[in-house]
């Protein structure tokens, strides 16, 4: 009579597991795609963070942009199975299973930090008005952009931090603003590029006849029957179809929000920065600070023994903290660099 084999169960799951390795490859790389895209989204928020605190308390920014991400993954398996047939075999010793599997990642990260002519064109250059624009246009919303990215529009003055003092923007730039986000929200705000050879102009429409764009054609001190004005860079405008918009630099946008993270009475005792303003009005965003920050901060970054965060739950300080961003992004784009590049080679 024939005995038969019997194989454990152990023995059938390490077989299974490394037969399963082979196809590691495909899952590895979606694996560090995604992982390697939010450490870097991360990354840059809390450099972006770092660099608004070191503003409040007066010390040098620093820029590193992520030029390259190359990590190598190998892995090697192996396995052997031995049969004993019946009856050399010793009881309980019908057949043996055994393998190796070795997992090997070896990550590379290059930064290149941002220094001269590429600082100053990323960073000290105003930003375009029609950027903004183009960003209100795909739905942005075109108040928060103008708070944080525009000095004045047509003379208008927007809200301002120098020397430590604040000013509060005026009266006639947030009823602009208002009114434009809601001519905004009924999609009658839009762009009409023109190009002659090698110049080119832009023209800001506001079409529709409502409530809201007619004021935003008065306090822009348009013909009420005009339906779009040029859009140019400067503190006033050189006729009366132009609307000029004095736009700020991502350092001046960094400063302003810098300005409006809390900091301790401490280190205002010291000298170590000057005391939080309170003619900001609404604040664009609020940083808190502390001993440490919640585990769930939408940003946080370690500075001179304290912890600085912007919370999960302030929606508010994160759109202009996500904008603020954005606008980094355009102006970084500028600098005709390539893109970050990331490599996963596998073995």
């Amino acid at each position: 009579m024939t005995r038969p084999i019997p194989f454990r169960r152990p023995a059938w799951l390490a077989l299974l597991l490394l037969a399963g390795c082979t196809g590691n490859g495909p899952q590895q790389l979606d694996t560090d795609q995604v992982g390697y895209a939010q450490a870097l989204g991360d990354g840059l928020k809390r450099q972006m963070l770092l660099n608004m605190v070191r503003l409040r308390y007066a010390d040098v920014p620093t820029f590193l942009s992520v030029s390259q991400v190359i990590t190598g993954y190998t892995l090697q398996t192996t396995g052997q199975v031995g049969l004993n047939a019946y009856p050399v075999a010793n009881p309980g010793n019908y057949a043996t299973v055994s393998g190796t599997m070795q997992y090997t990642t070896r990550p590379t990260f290059t930064f290149t930090p941002m220094a001269g002519e590429q600082f100053a064109q990323s960073y000290l250059r105003p930003l375009a008005a029609a950027e903004l624009l183009s960003l209100a246009q795909s739905g942005a919303p075109v108040d928060l952009l103008f708070r944080l990215g525009v000095q004045s529009v047509n003379g208008l003055p927007n809200g301002v931090t120098r020397g430590g003092e604040a000013q509060e923007a005026s009266g006639g730039f947030l009823a602009l603003i208002g009114a434009l986000r809601q001519a905004q929200a009924v999609g009658a705000i839009g762009l009409r590029f023109e190009r002659h050879g090698g110049a080119g102009r832009v023209f800001l429409l506001l079409d529709g006849d409502t409530p809201a764009v007619r004021q935003a054609r008065s306090l822009l001190g348009l013909d009420p029957r005009e339906r779009e004005a040029e859009v140019a860079y400067g503190r006033a405008r050189a006729g009366a179809r132009q609307v000029a918009i004095l736009t700020r630099s991502v350092l001046q946008v960094l400063y302003e929000l810098g300005a409006q993270i809390e900091v301790s009475e401490a280190d205002v005792a010291r000298g170590d920065t000057r005391a939080t303003e309170d003619g900001f009005g609404e604040r664009l965003i609020r940083v808190r600070q502390g001993p440490r920050a919640p585990a769930d901060a939408y940003a946080a970054v370690p500075y001179r023994q304290r912890w600085f965060w912007v919370e999960q739950g302030d929606y508010r300080s994160k759109a202009s903290f996500t904008f603020a961003y954005i606008l980094q992004v355009l102006a970084e784009s500028g600098r005709g660099q390539p893109t970050p590049v990331v490599t996963i080679p596998a073995q």
